[in-house]
């Protein structure tokens, strides 16, 4: 279950797929621009980030410059770009790059069998440009050998930037209940809101009225259950009623029953949550990567927090949730060669440098994410971006998914059971209807 965040945050926001441009380095494949070159080279390129509206027509300038090749730069509606794109298509009139408006999945599965969106396995190994980010990225960017759309194996786009949901905390705030250290455990994360609640402090919030809520689930499921058996599970072939998802059902009604919760979290959006938590009425947060970029624009003077990942409370690895942003290249497009020259520059290091300096986004390149943000916070979550859960084989169906969604705002309040919840995701599962 993936929760796109991002989407809200950059349609509104949450995660999907941008491009940009900056300086030439040694090993791109950009060709310097010809003197007295008498043909002008143009491609289009399609976004719908205001945010960074600026940067994008900066770097297209730049590009120009150093390559003769100019940079039509369109920036589009988030909330209808999704559907431009399906228009565009019919009518022959798509970009030759643009900003994804969804990941690896059965949205872009039809576009990618019809080769509208290229394949880029051949390119990624040429000149070894995929070992330059981070594995979860391209896999995030991929799909998937055997996956259940039918679509040929591969990438089908250029990492720019990736995001991972993980838990933030107040410092002031832990220092004056007089903890010393973020918890490491899920017994440990319970004991330490007990004893924020105990010095009068909210613990715990987040958006559980909206994305949230599936981002917690999706941290316990993996850590509780594991890869194999949640493919097994949504292919159908394990219960949700048997004892591994029962398991992450009592969790989370453990937490419910915890007393650590804000009150009416079920009903918060994010934007709520992190007003709560930026303006210091609330000890912790879960949310995502971009959070920093809000909290920077809220109160720029919030500085004292720090993140953490997930408190672990199984045998699994803790795997994030999250998503990456890419540029996908048009295969239709005669100038796809062209437009696999700019994805390049776009993703060399002074770019990606850039990029992540002035959007507060991580950045996919490992180099610049491993040593070379400049930001604290967005520093630590850098560091969560080898633990981002990757595409699976087989999605979580979405009659469970929104099941999943709708019982677990009910058993963090007491009004569900893990036992009745995990019986209705079955049968969810077998009618393909929301129960």
């Amino acid at each position: 279950m993936s929760p796109h965040p991002r989407w809200r945050r950059l349609v509104a926001s949450a995660a999907l797929i941008p491009i940009l441009a900056g300086a030439a380095s040694c090993g791109t494949g950009i060709e310097q621009a010809p003197q007295g070159a008498q043909a002008k080279r143009q491609i289009t390129f399609w976004h719908y980030f205001t945010d960074r509206k600026d940067l994008f027509e900066q770097w297209a300038k730049e590009y120009e410059k150093q390559t003769g090749v100019a940079v039509k730069v369109v920036m589009s509606d988030g909330g209808s770009y999704a559907q431009k794109f399906q228009a565009a298509t019919q009518a022959g009139t798509l970009p030759d790059v643009m900003i994804g408006w969804s990941q690896p999945g059965e949205k872009l599965a039809p576009y990618a069998k019809q080769g509208t969106i290229l394949n880029l396995s051949d390119e990624m190994n040429r000149d070894g440009w995929k070992d330059r980010f981070y594995p979860t990225a391209l896999t995030n960017a991929s799909f998937g050998p055997d996956n259940e759309w039918g679509v040929q194996p591969g990438p089908y786009g250029v990492p720019l930037d990736v995001n991972n949901i993980q838990f933030l905390y107040n410092k002031d705030l832990f220092a004056k209940a007089g903890i010393t250290a973020p918890p490491r455990t899920f017994d440990e994360l319970l004991d330490t809101g007990t004893r924020l609640k105990d010095a009068g402090i909210v613990p715990f919030t987040s958006g559980f009225g909206a994305w949230a809520i599936g981002s917690l689930a999706q941290i316990y499921y993996w850590n509780l259950i594991g890869q194999e058996d949640l493919e097994k599970s949504f292919s159908g072939e394990l219960p949700y009623s048997g004892p591994q998802w029962l398991g992450v059902l009592k969790l989370l009604k453990r937490l419910g029953g915890s007393g650590i919760l804000a009150d009416g979290v079920v009903s918060f959006d994010m934007p709520a949550a992190e007003s709560m938590f930026v303006s210091g009425k609330a000890a912790m947060l879960l949310d995502g990567s971009w959070a920093v970029n809000v909290f920077a624009q809220q109160n720029p003077g919030f500085t004292n927090y720090g993140v953490f990942p997930p408190p672990t409370a199984g045998t699994h690895p803790v795997k994030l949730p999250g998503g990456v942003t890419t540029l996908m290249v048009i295969g239709t497009s005669p100038n796809k060669d062209e437009a696999l020259k700019f994805a390049r520059w776009v993703t060399d290091t002074p770019q990606q440098a850039k990029y992540s300096e002035t959007s507060f986004n991580l950045p996919a390149h490992r180099e610049v994410g491993d040593g070379q943000i400049r930001n604290a916070q967005l520093a630590e979550f850098a560091k969560g971006n080898e633990s981002l859960a990757p595409q699976l084989r087989v999605s979580m169906p979405p009659a469970v998914a929104t099941t999943l969604t709708k019982g677990l705002q009910q058993l963090l309040v007491g009004k569900e059971t893990p036992e009745h919840l995990a019986s209705l995701m079955d049968k969810a599962q077998k009618s393909g209807q929301a129960q």
